[in-house]
């Protein structure tokens, strides 16, 4: 896989502190399912960790990714590119591509001389208590199931009605089951295709695929691109920082943190505010990535009149190299 790495960083000194961990009422209604992703991976990696054998979530594993989110999500000291992660790009887990993580399905087959094989194939209900009170419990119904004659079993693809259940835990209940054979869970492929923000583009090819993917304090905003059926040949990154006590820190310290652009929206000329003798270039993308204008000499304004109507983004690049990245609307 081609990888290529756009590294974006929160620009401000020091760090932003808070006092306490709370929930930003955005990331609750637009985050939970993402939270919940990011914690099972956590338990799925350690077979030694207390909750992999609970088919439950508990709330105290998924909370922490709620408020470490809302404490980046509310910084105000974020670059426009951190903030357009939630809003321009809405960028969400992927629980299907690379680091899989099952929730809702499981797939078995069924020997196909089982005697209660016609019944369950009919009305979910097999009439052996053990695999019953597990569909019941658990709340699964059959979503489908192909007979294998050739094989000499059916397989089934069942799923739970419940919003989110740790389906790995239950496996080896399932297979203690007589005449079932080994079960696995199992994802959607069509789950892997979960990108639904604003059209961009990335070595030409539109993005597809995206995912958050945390190794300590570092959140990794992932973006894919091309023949994502296969397995995506493209890639894109941005980074922040947060730690468990919901403190977002910055990777990087430099003047261009303090730098805006006005006036904005904008009709034909920007202008700095700030030091801007410490820029050494600017480039102006569009939201799809493309690269529009490119600066070296630089004035005290720069002339957006000929650019349609829309947004876009200025990146600025110090004399030693530092990046910032601000927004401003053409009108």
């Amino acid at each position: 896989m081609k990888n290529f790495i756009f590294s974006i960083f929160l620009f401000f000194i020091g760090f932003q502190s808070f006092s306490q961990c709370s929930i930003n009422p955005f990331i609750q209604n637009n985050y939970e399912l993402d939270a919940k992703v990011l914690a099972l991976r956590e338990i799925l990696n350690d077979p030694l960790d207390p909750d992999y054998d609970n088919p439950f979530l508990p709330e105290e594993r998924y909370r922490p990714y709620l408020e470490r989110l809302s404490a980046l999500y509310e910084n105000p000291h974020n670059s426009p590119m951190v903030d357009s992660l939630f809003n321009d790009f809405r960028i969400h887990v992927n629980w299907e591509y690379m680091l899989s993580t099952p929730f809702k399905r499981i797939v078995f087959a069924i020997d196909n001389n089982a005697p209660w094989l016609e019944d369950f194939k009919t009305t979910g209900v097999s009439g052996v208590t053990e695999l019953d009170d597990l569909m019941a419990t658990y709340q699964f119904s059959i979503d489908y199931f192909i007979v294998l004659t050739g094989a000499g079993y059916t397989a089934f693809w069942i799923e739970t009605s419940l919003d989110f259940l740790n389906v790995t835990a239950l496996l080896d209940d399932f297979d203690a089951i007589p005449d079932l054979l080994p079960s696995e869970t199992d994802v959607e492929l069509g789950d892997r295709f979960n990108y639904t923000g604003i059209q961009y583009y990335i070595y030409s090819e539109p993005v597809e695929v995206c995912d958050i993917i945390i190794s300590g304090n570092q959140f990794e905003f992932v973006l894919y691109a091309g023949d994502c059926f296969a397995g995506c040949t493209y890639s894109e990154s941005r980074y922040t920082y947060v730690t468990e006590d919901c403190e977002v820190l910055s990777k990087l310290e430099n003047d261009l943190s303090k730098i805006t652009l006005y006036p904005n929206p904008v009709s034909d000329k920007l202008y700095f505010s700030g030091n801007s003798s410490e820029i050494a270039s600017l480039q102006i993308f569009s939201v799809q990535g493309k690269l529009i204008k490119k600066l070296n000499n630089l004035s005290t304004e720069i002339d957006v009149s000929h650019l349609k109507t829309g947004m876009y983004f200025v990146k600025l690049i110090s004399i030693d190299g530092k990046i910032n990245t601000l927004k401003f609307i053409k009108e």
